[in-house]
């Protein structure tokens, strides 16, 4: 420990490589200055020293020199040689020529070495790449370098009698926190971290820097001065805000992402409700229908027997209202099909004149009801039953918004728009605009959405305006709805003006023809096989009962030949109606004519799509199915006399 704290200036150097291996501190202060004074590595490429050195490592002997540039005194001794060889260690030992220390030198006296240093000292802070600076305790900076005056002023030496040129160059919103960084470092002897600060150059742009500093200290430890660096960061600085606006642009593109991916999983679910109300609706109106058909069968029955004429008033109200349950279960069961049934061109005026005085009651005396009809008009295609239910379903909306009181208005009206292909199209526009509460812009979206409704929960189910969107989309018409809060809602129905004239001609309800023959009645359901098997007696036909598929299959191929099969389409079993089909068609060619109480999907589902074969949707009358046994039963009786084909005539000899 006292080796390394003499004053006497030592060190141990490599005669090979020159390297120093050890050094006091002594010696480090010395050769520090002495560095600086030579610009280069003394005992790499200082010729006088390189020659000591080495000598001393050859000889084997102390090798003395003396530099008077430094004032100094060199002593090279050898200490280790390894045997045979030029290699040693040597202790390089520095005294003073004259009589001044090493200390007064490093202090900056009055002699030619000490200028020689403060001089080298001086070119390195001038050449150091960064604004370098130095300012009293009291904070008033008193000097900067070379770099620091290029940059500022555009040359590379400035006075500054006031001392106050960086005030000026500083950024206005940064001069407080800058000063605040420079007062809290000299309050608290260091500085814990650089500070970020704008700074304006010669030709007045400004630039971001970061600036430290640190105290120079006295013997006592007491500051002298400060000592600053500022570094350029500007690149840093935009490289940060390019780093930035790339992560805002990730965050975005995540944000989207994720915005997609709730969409995508709002669709998903949105679909899976809707294939849920779709099953559970076709489901119901199936079931539904087969009640409805049984009912009607059995009216049909009692309005035939002679004893019944006092009941006759009562079956017509019951016959009405099975209509009625017929039409709602064939609106539950399209809700669930791709396209409305009975689609036909109407009259739009005569529509409204059937329909006008329902609406008024729907929507109750205390809501002024109004139908305005614009001219031009033409026929639109559409299902009548579905379009009325539709009407009916925004009238009781409208009249909900409103509370029971204010202004309804139907609007009819020819307009031209793009259809679903960009192409423009004519449509009727059917149009309810109400006086009520109004539906904010962020629901405005989701009133179609099945089970979502903006009533109370006792008074809407959520799936009203899903089957008028269902029922308009599936008719290749457009549904739009305009409504501001406070003021009140339009909900418009754009249908499909028609291509085929309005058929004026009433068709006489078929009657009951009585008839023979023998037919394969295929029906699950045992409450429908029954009624069919007691109607169909009753018209003259006598039947064979069958609960499947797979059973009528059995019975044809087992020889069985009737003259015309009735089926329902989906039964329990193996086998389906196209296997059915398929046997008949490889036989004897039966008609068949199928019923059911599922709607127009089903059919296309199981093939049934080449109008082929009749199909009758329940419920129906005994008429209707009389009338189309004998159609199917005529048709077949036409094909087979067609099938026979004439004899040819033999060529007479000429």
């Amino acid at each position: 420990m006292a080796f390394r704290d003499s004053a006497t200036a030592v060190a141990v150097v490599d005669s090979v490589s020159r390297n120093i291996l050890f050094s006091n501190d002594a010696f480090l202060r010395f050769f520090k200055d002495l560095q600086v004074i030579a610009g280069r590595n003394v005992f790499s490429e200082e010729p006088a020293l390189a020659t000591a050195l080495a000598g001393a490592a050859t000889s084997g002997a102390m090798v003395v020199h003396e530099d008077g540039a430094s004032n100094a005194r060199f002593e090279f001794s050898p200490l280790l040689m390894a045997e045979g060889t030029s290699h040693s260690i040597v202790q390089c030992l520095v005294s003073p020529l004259s009589g001044h220390s090493f200390e007064s030198l490093a202090e900056g006296m009055a002699t030619s070495a000490a200028a020689a240093v403060n001089e080298g000292y001086r070119r390195i802070l001038d050449s150091f790449p960064h604004n370098v600076w130095l300012c009293t305790v009291k904070g008033e900076l008193f000097w900067t370098n070379r770099t620091s005056n290029i940059f500022t002023y555009g040359k590379p030496e400035f006075q500054d009698a006031d001392n106050t040129r960086y005030i000026a160059k500083v950024h206005p919103e940064d001069l407080t926190g800058a000063g605040v960084a420079l007062s809290k470092a000299m309050r608290e002897g260091r500085m814990e971290q650089p500070h970020r600060y704008r700074l304006r150059d010669h030709t007045g742009i400004y630039h971001w820097f970061q600036f430290s500093m640190a105290p120079v200290l006295d013997g006592d430890g007491t500051p002298l001065y400060w000592v600053g660096t500022s570094v350029n960061i500007q690149a840093v600085y935009e490289a940060e805000l390019a780093a930035a606006a790339r992560m805002e642009q990730l965050r975005q593109r995540s944000e989207a992402h994720e915005d997609r991916v709730l969409e995508s999983q709002r669709v998903l679910a949105q679909q899976h409700k809707m294939e849920l109300v779709s099953h559970l609706a076709g489901g119901v109106a199936h079931d539904l229908n087969n009640l409805l058909h049984v009912m009607g069968i059995n009216i049909e029955l009692m309005q035939a027997q002679p004893q019944c004429d006092g009941l006759l008033p009562h079956l017509r109200i019951l016959d009405g209202c099975l209509k009625k349950a017929g039409r709602l279960s064939t609106q539950l069961a399209g809700f669930s099909g791709r396209l409305p049934q009975n689609a036909m061109a109407l009259e739009p005026q005569a529509l409204v004149d059937d329909i006008q005085e329902l609406l008024a009651k729907a929507v109750g005396a205390e809501v002024s009801f109004k139908v305005q009809i614009e001219p031009g008009l033409l026929p639109l295609f559409a299902d009548k039953s579905y379009l009325e239910n539709a009407l009916i379903n925004l009238a009781i909306n409208a009249r909900d918004a409103m509370d029971g009181r204010g202004t309804m208005l139907l609007r009819v009206a020819p307009r031209s728009r793009v259809d679903q292909d960009g192409h423009p199209a004519d449509y009727v526009m059917f149009e309810v605009e109400d006086s009520g509460t109004g539906i904010a812009l962020d629901l405005q979206e989701r009133v179609f959405d099945p089970f979502f409704s903006t009533k109370a929960s006792d008074k809407g189910s959520g799936l009203g305006l899903t089957m008028v969107k269902t029922f308009v989309e599936n008719s290749n018409g457009q549904v739009t709805i305009d409504s501001t809060p406070g003021v009140g809602t339009r909900v418009a129905l754009y249908l499909p003006v028609s291509r085929v004239p309005v058929d004026h001609v009433l068709e006489p309800s078929p009657g009951i023809v009585p008839g023979a023959g023998r037919i394969l009645l295929v029906e699950d359901d045992d409450s429908v096989r029954e009624a069919m098997n007691t109607i169909l007696n009753q018209l003259g036909y006598d039947t064979i009962p069958s609960f499947s598929s797979d059973h009528a299959v059995t019975l044809l191929q087992s020889g069985m030949k009737p003259d015309l099969i009735i089926s329902d389409i989906r039964m329990p079993g193996r086998l389906t109606v196209q296997d059915l089909i398929n046997v008949v068609e490889a036989g004897s060619g039966t008609p068949i004519i199928f019923a059911t109480g599922y709607s127009a999907d089903v059919v296309i589902k199981e093939g049934l799509v080449n109008d082929k074969y009749q199909v009758l949707f329940k419920p129906f009358s005994a008429a209707e199915i009389s009338a189309r046994i004998q159609a199917a039963l005529g048709q077949h009786l036409q094909a087979a006399n067609d099938g026979v084909a004439e004899p040819e005539q033999a060529p007479q000899a000429g």
